[in-house]
């Protein structure tokens, strides 16, 4: 994720800008897209390759020559690179889609109804899902699933075989190296091991691995980035005044901000004060693009 350059002098400045300035506006659907296809790696050809697009076509909308692309592109583009539309669009700083189809998450109904009737601890599930080497243990078990690391020790164990057969005949060949021999033979095959040994023993590591790091945060009362998230948004939620929703200003929502960041960061007053001017300009400007839509 790239984070937003603050630069207080921007706050309340001229707003007019030109087509450098929306390349440079992180919050643009051009900086955005630029930013997704680069860190992927991939060039604006194999980009509109991938999406059955121009280049011109991808091109246009980075430089933002092109500002209201079509929608059905910027669906493809959120869909290839699994972003919300929201978020390529501006309108959010969280990247995943708000919520998706089961068929997209490849669960099957059972999965989905033993999540919903809490069958599974969803707490625990989020913190193994959340766990930097949970991917590389899925990958682990799919290689044991499908053997792969399996042939491999199958295949060195006929090496070894193979070697031990040939020590064999040269122990006939030279009965005064027998008992030299007979040691060799012996340290081979017990280097041998078996077909799924090795993988169960790498899984069973890492998987252990992972469960201690869970229990730590969990006994450190760490919160899951979904609980996290939450919990943040009541917080800011709980600090706006009592008052109704359509009264509440940009001041009121830039309040509730530094006052949560105050709450859960080292942030000194003047770190709070950028937060909170930061807040407040974010808010102006949504509002005054809302209007400007309208209008």
């Amino acid at each position: 994720m790239h984070r937003h350059r603050y630069n207080g002098s921007s706050l309340g400045g001229d707003k007019t800008m030109g087509k450098s300035d929306l390349i440079e506006d992180e919050t643009s659907l051009a900086y955005r897209l630029s930013n997704l296809r680069k860190d992927h790696d991939l060039s604006q050809k194999q980009l509109a390759d991938q999406l059955h697009v121009t280049h011109s076509q991808i091109s246009r909308i980075e430089s933002g020559e092109t500002k209201n692309p079509n929608i059905s592109i910027v669906i493809d583009v959120a869909r290839f690179f699994h972003v919300s539309t929201d978020y390529l669009l501006g309108i959010t700083q969280i990247t995943s889609p708000k919520s998706y189809d089961i068929s997209e998450l490849g669960l099957s109904e059972e999965v989905v109804m033993r999540l919903i009737t809490r069958r599974i601890d969803v707490d625990i599930l989020n913190r193994l899902l959340e766990h930097e080497n949970f991917p590389k243990l899925c990958i682990m078990i799919r290689n044991y699933f499908d053997d792969t690391i399996a042939e491999g020790i199958m295949a060195r164990n006929k090496v070894i075989d193979f070697a031990v057969d040939q020590l064999t005949d040269l122990m006939t060949a030279k009965p005064s190296k027998r008992k030299e021999i007979i040691k060799d033979k012996q340290f081979l095959s017990s280097q041998k091991i078996g077909a799924n040994e090795a993988d169960i023993e790498k899984i069973k590591i890492q998987f252990m691995t992972i469960l201690r790091d869970v229990k730590s945060g969990m006994q450190k009362k760490e919160p899951t980035k979904a609980v996290a998230t939450a919990e943040a948004v009541q917080m800011i939620r709980n600090a706006l005044p009592d008052k109704p929703a359509s009264d509440i200003t940009s001041t009121d929502v830039a309040n509730a901000v530094a006052y949560y960041m105050g709450q859960t960061t080292d942030l000194n007053d003047e770190g709070l004060a950028m937060v909170q001017n930061f807040a407040k300009y974010i808010c102006d400007n949504s509002v005054s693009e809302k209007n400007s839509e309208d209008g």
